[in-house]
């Protein structure tokens, strides 16, 4: 990263409010930014055998189409639309799809031919030129409308290429794609700020929600969801600038924009993000004390395109964990609350409490990240699905839950600041002071985290939940 300035604001317009911003989110990437590091496609990489191998095969299969279809761009015009759908046709006939049809090969050859305006590669009219050079074209693109949508379309192509080579026996667990609108401003933000473009968690088949947690208590129909993006539907946001030189100012919107993803979905553990300069792309991991950034992803070239196919395949596989989404807080869209495991203090048992109310939400980008919710230990009862106007049941919220991550240096038995053995030791010392008698909290059943530990689901293994095993090494 570079230097990064500030400037003096000396009156409140709103551009100056916005660049002041940007200077300030500028002076964070700063901090908090650890450029090129090596592992992070893998990150995401799913951690059961079957599932990486599938993963491995599809982003195999799908890199030899793109590679094949880029080959041929430097056919005569003439023989380029003959020659690559008959390569899509066969493509198709050797997935476990159904039997192809010219739909869906006119369909995925107009998606490639769209990707392949923002990376041109000569005809042989103009000399040939091998599909790995490392020198990024002059790209096709007028404006940056129409980067969008080819970066869109690339996605596009490998989601539905995902979709079709899903084998029943290990299918993925989800599709990454972008929403269709770009450049807009998100339906639930407070800010006056537009998104490049905004990704999506589709199931593979639309029968099931998406894996998100409602900002609001409100029924959502994955069915009726609109194509504008909305931060509690949002995985990620990818940024885009022209020039390289410009990469700084491009984190910093990035930083500024995931920050607002944080604030409404309570159930996100870490966030990704993709900051786009010309054709050189890096994936970023948001955790609470740092951003971590892949090394270039390079779409003029073999190599990049095929590391940028690897990490969707890997977002299509991989559990929700890896998303950056908390097993131990889900949605549950009968009873309309939310769910949340809490772990008895010995790791050992663990209780389900419901909460319909959040009292605070993580509001930075880096730090705790603390959550409160207001929740019962009794299951509420589903609404009448004969009167769905009728409001659902009260609930008796006599319980506060506190989720917020901290800094542990020691292990966990050695940690003087866990908060909940200081709370147990404060109890001991005034449950016998009568005057003070129901003015501090009591421990339900002994039932706090301490650290939150995670079970795999793929592998069956606990884990303590910390920023390294985000990644699976330091950083």
């Amino acid at each position: 990263m570079g230097t990064f300035c500030s400037t003096e604001t000396h009156d409140l317009s709103k551009k100056q409010v916005e660049n002041d911003l940007i200077n300030e989110v500028k002076a964070q990437a700063c901090e908090y930014l650890k450029p090129n590091i090596q592992g992070i496609v893998n990150a995401a990489s799913p951690s059961d055998a079957k599932a990486k191998g599938a993963a491995t095969r599809t982003t195999n299969s799908i890199a030899k189409l793109v590679e094949a279809l880029f080959n041929d761009k430097s056919l005569l015009k003439a023989e380029y639309q003959k020659n690559s759908k008959k390569r899509i046709r066969d493509w198709l006939a050797r997935s476990p799809s159904p039997k192809p049809t010219a739909a869906k090969v006119n369909s995925l050859f107009s998606l490639f031919s769209q990707f392949q305006r923002l990376v041109p590669v000569k005809s042989k009219t103009d000399g040939s030129r091998n599909s790995t050079n490392e020198t990024a074209p002059k790209t096709a693109v007028k404006n940056e409308r129409q980067v969008y949508n080819s970066v869109k379309a690339l996605i596009s192509v490998i989601s539905e290429c995902v979709r079709l080579q899903a084998n029943p026996k290990m299918p993925p667990k989800r599709l990454i794609q972008p929403f269709k609108k770009t450049d807009v401003h998100p339906k639930d933000s407070e800010h006056d700020w537009r998104v490049d473009i905004a990704l999506k968690c589709t199931p593979l088949e639309d029968t099931s929600p998406p894996c998100y947690v409602p900002k609001n208590s409100a029924v959502k129909d994955p069915a009726e969801l609109e194509d504008r993006p909305e931060l509690a539907d949002t995985f990620a946001f990818i940024e885009r600038k022209r020039h390289e030189t410009e990469m700084d100012d491009t984190y910093a919107r990035l930083f500024s924009y995931t920050k607002e993803i944080y604030m409404a979905q309570h159930d996100r553990r870490f966030i990704w993000g993709m900051v786009m300069c010309n054709t050189t792309v890096h994936a970023c991991i948001f955790g609470p004390n740092y951003a971590a950034a892949s090394k270039d992803m390079r779409l003029t070239t073999g190599t990049g395109r095929k590391n940028f196919i690897r990490l969707f395949v890997n977002w299509s596989f991989c559990d929700s964990s890896k998303l950056g989404y908390d097993p131990t807080t889900s949605y549950d869209y009968k009873l309309q609350c939310l769910v949340i495991q809490a772990v008895s203090s010995d790791n050992k048992e663990t209780k389900a409490f419901y909460s319909r109310e959040v009292v605070i939400c993580a509001e930075r980008l880096f730090g705790r990240h603390t959550r409160c919710f207001k929740a019962t230990a009794d299951r509420p009862s589903p609404p009448d699905e004969n009167d769905p106007r009728k409001p659902h049941e009260q609930m008796d919220c006599n319980i506060f839950i506190k989720d917020a991550w901290s800094e542990a240096l020691e292990s966990a038995d050695e940690d003087d600041r866990e908060e909940a053995r200081h709370l147990k030791k404060s109890i001991c010392h005034l449950k016998d002071i009568t005057n003070v008698k129901d003015m501090y909290p009591e421990l339900y059943e002994d039932c706090v985290s301490g650290r939150v530990r995670f079970t795999d689901p793929e592998l069956g293994r606990s884990y303590e939940d910390n920023s390294k095993t985000v990644l699976g090494a330091d950083v």
